[in-house]
């Protein structure tokens, strides 16, 4: 007899309710890919089976363009044979022959490399050079790419180059002025700044210098060697042969020091009758110059009197009007998109060396701009000019019998390279008129013409620096002025532009410099109100040390507290001065400082006043004191111990400081 319908043993029940809606998505999924099976036998195309049989095949970066004289790194085979084009002197592209040896995969992300070795007597001698970075390569009649690698110390000219198709990719970039740091420029009606000139937020470099929290105005020092490979991998084995920058008119410290800050191997070499150098300013139509594959290229760092430009070749050239040029292989720094000038370069002669020969050229007219610096390539435009910074250099010798010189150069326009070439030069000229391993005292003077939002100023400032042994181009490169030309390109307000720089040296032989050894009081009853009668001792490099007696003012309302006195030079002393509301404000506090030749005596009390963006605000009570400052943050208001400052001028140099802690009496009673 049959069960009743409930009384199904669980199990069942169970195994019921999971089939039941399984069987339904079967029916269902079995008619959903029945019509897409359909849909597929309709749209198939003939060889489909077998497409969708293998395996994908992943797109590798670079620029397909069919271009039947270019050949895909795919078709490059071993013992293929081939030549190539670079300047060995002149202006002119020379061939040497090529044979490829290798084709090297993922050299680089999504990168090959093409080694090759060349049987040409030249480079047999010279290895691979340094400077022939972007020579383009031809293999069996076809484009095939940029010589841009090669190994230190090689006994063979053994090559790499970069293939074409990813140096392509990179002429498809735009130029890119509006992500690099700009200077405010004039639009609309009435010549209104236009708002987007806006410095890079938490750039705050230049609070740290001047607090002497102890960061450099300037990159730190690192020799090339030292400089790791494209993006920080360890330099050896296959490597970028690298841009030789070529430099003239600067003196061996000075080339070192430039060196250091750039990261760029200088090659020391000069103009000659044949080519003069780079004057720094575009090139006029009797010189302008048309790029062809193989020719020299330069990207312009320093020109005028003096020279500095990193150097290699054109691969491809583009454009309607031949304006889109490719150049190098390889990257100058890799930083994307950037604004340095460009020219068209005479290669004087090639400089073998075992480690590395390289091309010894100079920079001729500036062409262009160098608008995109990528891993494949430097990218190159005649179209766009791009203004130098025009500097004039003097400097008056030690020796009144040699007469003072005056250098006119031009910099690049960098937020992170001008203050070094702008220091570079200075170094070059001091170096010259006196490079004495004596005491010496340089005095500067320097007039540096900015623009702002609030249009054109020319801030000057004098400084003047003992060396004890000769003079230390790292010390003057720490000057207020090289200071104030980082702080007004990077800052959190605006980028200033600088439109010329004029920078006067004078040494003088000697040590007017005196240094503060100790103080003590003279008096014993210290009083608010009356002076106090410092006894300061000062010593010379070599002697006898001098006392000096010294008057500072107590405040009237100081009775009763312990106070700090200090003396300091002048130059160890940072004035007070509200927080920076704009770029203009952030170089009045720069700019601001005191004579070196001067002692700042200061009374520093107890109580505590706010540097705010509108003023000081002294001798403030603790409640009100603390509820203007911003909680967990000293950014809007930076507290500063109350003081009273006097100014005593000196005949020398002061350095150095001392300082006492002082209990005062109450001020007297008046009968």
């Amino acid at each position: 007899m049959a069960k009743p319908a409930d009384s199904a043993s669980p199990l069942r029940r169970t195994l019921s309710a999971l089939v039941t809606p399984l069987m339904v998505a079967g029916v269902f999924g079995g008619l959903y890919a029945g019509f897409w099976a359909a849909g597929d036998a309709v749209a198939a195309k003939p060889g489909d089976d077998e497409e969708r049989a293998a395996p994908a095949k992943r797109r590798r970066p670079g620029k397909r363009t069919g271009d039947p004289n270019i050949i895909p790194i795919d078709e490059i085979k071993r013992g293929m044979k081939g030549y190539a084009l670079t300047v060995f002197h002149g202006e002119t592209p020379d061939k040497f022959e090529i044979e490829v040896v290798d084709v090297v995969r993922d050299y680089a992300t999504g990168q090959d490399a093409v080694l090759f070795t060349s049987p040409d007597p030249r480079l047999e001698h010279s290895g691979i050079v340094g400077g022939m970075s972007g020579s383009p390569i031809w293999i069996e009649g076809k484009l095939a790419g940029a010589l841009a690698y090669g190994y230190r110390f090689s006994k063979d000219p053994l090559g790499g180059l970069t293939p074409i198709e990813n140096m392509l990719e990179v002429s498809d970039l735009p130029y890119r002025p509006d992500v690099l740091p700009r200077p405010p420029r004039r639009g609309g009606a009435g010549g209104a700044y236009a708002p987007y000139a806006q410095g890079r937020e938490g750039s705050d470099a230049w609070a740290d210098q001047m607090l002497h929290l102890g960061t450099e105005p300037l990159p730190a020092r690192q020799r090339p060697r030292d400089i790791p490979g494209p993006g920080g991998a360890p330099s050896g084995g296959l490597e970028p042969i690298g841009a030789p920058m070529s430099i003239a008119g600067l003196g061996p410290r000075a080339g070192q020091f430039l060196a250091d800050m750039t990261g760029l191997l200088p090659v020391r070499g000069g103009g000659s009758h044949a080519a003069a150098a780079s004057s720094g300013e575009a090139a006029g139509a009797g010189n302008k110059h048309t790029f062809s594959p193989g020719d020299s290229v330069s990207v312009v760092l320093i020109a005028g009197d003096n020279g500095a430009a990193p150097n290699g070749t054109v691969t491809w050239v583009g454009g309607k009007q031949s304006e889109k040029v490719l150049a190098f292989g390889h990257p100058m720094y890799g930083g994307g998109p950037s604004d340095l000038p460009i020219a068209n370069a005479h290669v004087h002669t090639i400089l073998n060396s075992v480690e590395r020969s390289v091309k010894l050229s100079s920079a001729l007219d500036l062409q262009g701009t160098m608008i995109q610096d990528r891993q494949p390539a430097i990218y190159l435009r005649t179209d766009i000019e791009t203004p130098m910074i025009p500097v004039t250099t003097t400097v008056a010798s030690p020796e009144e019998a040699f007469a003072a010189r005056r250098y006119e150069s031009a910099v690049a326009n960098n937020q992170d390279l001008t203050a070094a070439l702008v220091a570079t030069l200075l170094i070059d000229a001091v170096e010259e008129a006196g490079n004495d391993a004596v005491e010496l005292v340089l005095e500067t003077r320097s007039l540096i013409k900015i623009e702002t939002s609030k249009g054109p100023r020319t801030i000057e400032l004098e400084e003047e620096t003992y060396f004890p042994g000769g003079i230390i181009g790292g010390i003057m490169a720490r000057s207020r002025a090289l200071t104030l030309i980082t702080i007004a390109l990077d800052n959190q307000f605006e980028v200033a532009k600088i439109l010329s720089v004029e920078q006067h040296a004078t040494l003088h032989y000697g040590a007017p410099v005196e240094r503060i050894e100790r103080v003590r009081v003279a008096d014993g009853e210290l009083r608010a109100g009356e002076l106090v009668e410092l006894e300061v001792e000062f010593r010379p490099p070599q002697g006898r040390a001098r006392t000096q007696t010294i008057s500072l003012r107590i405040p009237e309302d100081a009775g009763g507290e312990r106070v700090v006195v200090e003396l300091a030079g002048g130059e160890w002393v940072l004035p007070y001065a509200p927080l920076p509301g704009d770029v203009d404000d952030l170089i009045d506090n720069v700019a601001a400082t005191f004579p070196a030749r001067s002692v700042i005596g200061t009374i520093y009390r107890a109580n505590e006043g706010l540097a705010t963006e509108h003023g000081l605000m002294a001798d403030l009570p603790e409640s009100v004191l603390q509820s203007l400052s911003p909680s967990g943050s000293n950014r809007k208001a930076v507290h500063f111990k109350q003081a009273s400052r006097r100014i005593i001028r000196t005949d020398g140099i002061i350095q150095g400081r001392a300082s006492l802690e002082l209990d005062i009496l109450p001020a007297r009673a008046i009968d």
